[in-house]
């Protein structure tokens, strides 16, 4: 149903979307800072019988993929973890073919101070306009944003966004 795509999983911690993403991707590059994780989800990788997944080791905001490689980025969960978002968006819009598409999907802002020393989180979420922002400053059209599901009173809504790099970059 979908064309054969590259994609890149940036942030992919343990490795659950990055499994799911190779069962239609043509090939996927999973890159996460930690080695341990990585190693984790490597094993997961091995378990599911995914052969078409690269493991790098990598930070957002440097990214070890070359300009223009693959035609789908995502940024699951992984922005709120980033010293620096803006330059993480820009780094995945680098790594995308013209053409391409950024899909993100991000904490919701919210006040739980709590998540910064016990989960490592940088940033407490992100608006849609921020979100909306980020991406278009790396020259990505078509942003899209909307809010995901989420329950009543759960401080923790997600928010999925999507650009597209134009043809001519």
């Amino acid at each position: 149903l979908l064309p054969p795509v590259r994609v890149a999983d940036l942030g992919c911690g343990e490795g659950y979307l990055t499994i799911e993403v190779s069962r239609w991707a043509k090939s996927v590059v999973a890159v996460d800072r930690s080695q341990a994780v990585l190693d984790r989800a490597k094993e997961l990788g091995r378990r599911r019988r995914a052969k078409n997944v690269t493991w790098k080791v990598g930070e957002l905001e440097d990214v070890p993929l070359k300009s223009g490689s693959v035609d789908i980025a995502l940024l699951s969960q992984a922005l709120h973890h980033a010293a620096d978002p803006a330059r993480a968006v820009a780094e995945a819009a680098r790594v995308l073919a013209p053409g391409g598409r950024l899909l993100v999907l991000e904490l919701r802002e919210h006040q739980e101070e709590w998540v910064r020393a016990k989960l490592g989180d940088r940033a407490l979420g992100f608006s849609e306009d921020g979100l909306r922002s980020l991406m278009e400053a790396c020259g990505l059209g078509e942003v899209r944003t909307g809010l995901g599901s989420s329950k009543t009173g759960d401080p923790f809504a997600v928010i999925v966004a999507v650009g597209h790099k134009r043809n001519d970059r």
